[in-house]
């Protein structure tokens, strides 16, 4: 195997490997062991961040089976590249439909449901980290905060005079920079190729919320014209 190919099929795993330390907490489980957890909600951020959203770049598809107090839930999970739509799946978890105290838990599906995706997403590399056990190391855990802590993000230009890709510091970034790159970009297929290279650009931690909106609705603007056109 080449090592284009390779890294081509890694393309996934690295943009969904590292997780912000922010969206974790650590619990103990039974017998004391100290686990982290992910918020299912930045975990959906991550899939729209690099697939786009939800129901439009990725899809999932959750059943329940209800046996002896308990539910299952199945989730599989689909997502568009290179023109098609993949899927896989189902990944399965189950929840205990009774509380300690004998009462009804009426959150055991959800809870469920959220476990399966968070095993789902982790097949595509999603929080690779702390499934592999880097979140165990404490200097690893503090490098991380600082590389998330970090605004600097990279816009692709094409080089003129032998100048490099500009690189720009995200607390004193100019916006229209950004929007003219993505205005420049005139095919569908490369507009999501930006995207994906370049998650800092689209990441609401990195700037302020008006910001991030901004650039968020004239990509996915840019996107519905360019479709548009190619439809026609």
């Amino acid at each position: 195997m080449g090592v284009k190919r390779m890294k081509k099929n890694m393309e996934i795993w690295n943009a969904l490997n590292k997780t912000n330390p922010d969206f974790t907490k650590k619990f103990n489980k039974f017998g004391g062991k100290e686990l982290t957890t992910i918020d299912p909600q930045y975990q959906i951020q991550m899939m729209t961040n690099l697939f786009g959203p939800v129901g439009k770049g990725w899809k999932y598809n959750v059943e329940y089976k209800y046996q002896d107090g308990l539910v299952f839930a199945e989730v599989c999970v689909q997502y568009y590249q290179d023109h098609k739509w993949y899927e896989y799946g189902p990944v399965c978890s189950v929840q205990n439909l009774s509380k300690k105290n004998g009462g009804l838990d009426d959150e055991a599906p959800k809870k469920a449901m959220t476990d399966a995706m968070t095993k789902a997403f982790s097949h595509l590399g999603m929080s690779a980290d702390v499934f592999l056990g880097k979140f165990d190391d404490n200097k690893y855990v503090e490098d991380l905060k600082k590389e998330f802590a970090t605004k600097v993000v990279e816009i692709p230009k094409k080089k003129q005079n032998g100048k490099k890709n500009i690189k720009l510091d995200m607390d004193q970034f100019n916006i229209n920079q950004i929007k003219a790159a993505i205005n420049k970009i005139n095919d569908a297929y490369a507009l999501r190729d930006f995207k994906k290279d370049h998650p800092e650009i689209f990441d609401p931690n990195r700037m302020s919320m008006r910001e991030y909106r901004t650039i968020s609705d004239l990509w996915e603007t840019r996107l519905t014209k360019l479709n548009q056109q190619g439809v026609n």
